[in-house]
């Protein structure tokens, strides 16, 4: 392959080809073009996963090429694929071509950024799916580099972040920006919320008068440092309810079991552990959900309709500007804590406070909705980038 084509020093194409990455493929109906995904993160692979499919159902042929966290998801799913020997993501691209490749948005080296590499190297289309809100806003120092790329076709999740999708790629056609929603969303149409909680917090022993949060973690560093600033400033409330606290991990998150343990360890109310039950579940459950930086499952809160609260590092607050902030918070549909100093007050009001949860849950319902059809207009998006 010529050195022009080799992706920059920032991804490495050793990174690009590890042995992780795993392949199946779905035979289907081979009158119909080919689709490769290339999936990596738990959020785009919850997102995706209703799109492949509604295209598997259609008979289309699909390559699934996936590694990191993507993997164990794939594991719970009843896909109907079969699983091949392992292959490289670019060598599979340049000796199949398919028809067009689709992708989460990634940076992290790995199956989803070779595909992003596929239409300059190899002349094949590439549709990029929105899975968390302004997701590009997390890579504006790399656009010099690797991610000059633009995908023939970006799916983003609203009017809004098409917006900022607009600011953050100015070389791509808007009229390539297509307002889909959230495929892993759908699901939120039809679910009975009211019901999953009664029945996950019979599981959990967790009664009606019990105030229940869910501290929702992300990775090391900040996962860690804001669970302790939580624990010692819910010691000092005045809470109207009993509180009990939920600690659910990020699927990537190797910090010792035991330091969690030694700060839960640390709270006055009672804990508990997420152990097999989904996040939705426990997600329904709650009558708060604490992140620590921008999360999927704060995100996802507001399409329950549970209040939920960011909480940033000291660190993470310098870097944050307006058009960074998180959707929720934007619109003011969630509550941000952004000095430590506030947090007491913050978690008094968003416990103890009815009408002020109720203000956060309107703004939601305002914001936050699908129609459940977001996987089909997905893959309409696919299959015009084949024509």
């Amino acid at each position: 392959m010529p050195d022009s084509m080799l992706p920059e020093k920032h991804f490495p194409l050793q990174d690009l080809e590890l042995e992780r990455t795993d392949f199946y493929t779905f035979e289907g109906d081979r009158t119909k073009p080919m689709i490769l995904f290339g999936l990596r993160g738990p959020g785009g692979m919850n997102c995706l996963w209703p799109v492949v499919e509604h295209l598997r159902d259609e008979g289309y042929p699909i390559d699934l090429l996936i590694d990191s966290a993507a993997k164990k998801i794939l594991e719970t799913k009843n896909h109907g694929l079969t699983k091949q020997p392992s292959e490289s993501p670019l060598k599979r691209i340049m000796e199949v071509k398919p028809a067009v490749a689709v992708s989460e948005f990634s940076a992290d080296a790995g199956t989803a950024l070779a595909v992003t590499w596929s239409e300059e190297s190899y002349g094949v289309p590439v549709v990029w799916v929105e899975d968390y809100p302004d997701v590009l806003g997390s890579y504006t120092d790399l656009y010099n580099s690797s991610l000059r790329i633009n995908p023939d076709y970006l799916c983003a999740i609203s009017e809004a972040t098409k917006d900022l999708a607009i600011k953050r790629r100015p070389t791509m056609d808007p009229s390539r920006i297509i307002v889909t929603g959230h495929p892993d969303y759908d699901k939120y149409a039809d679910i009975n919320g009211e019901e999953i909680r009664n029945e996950t917090r019979k599981k959990l022993e967790v009664d009606d008068g019990e105030f229940m949060i869910v501290y929702s973690g992300l990775l090391p560093p900040q996962t860690p440092e804001v669970l302790e600033q939580v624990v010692e400033n819910l010691n000092r409330l005045d809470a109207r309810r009993d509180l009990v606290l939920l600690l659910s991990k990020h699927p990537r998150d190797m910090y010792p079991e035991q330091e969690y343990d030694k700060v839960l360890a640390r709270f006055n109310g009672r804990v508990l552990k997420q152990g097999s039950l989904s996040s939705d579940a426990i997600g329904y459950a709650c009558d708060l959900l604490i992140a620590p930086g921008p999360s999927t499952e704060a995100l996802k809160s507001a399409y329950r309709r549970v209040p939920s609260m960011f909480i940033f590092t000291e660190t993470d607050a310098l870097q944050l500007t307006n058009d960074r902030l998180p959707i929720a918070l934007r619109v003011g549909a969630s509550e941000g804590v952004f000095d430590y100093q506030d947090l007491k007050t913050s978690l008094e009001r968003i416990i103890n406070d009815n009408d002020y949860r109720n203000r956060l849950v309107e703004k939601m319902g305002q914001y936050f909705n699908s129609d459940g059809h977001s996987a089909e207009r997905v893959a309409e998006v696919i299959k015009m980038a084949i024509k």
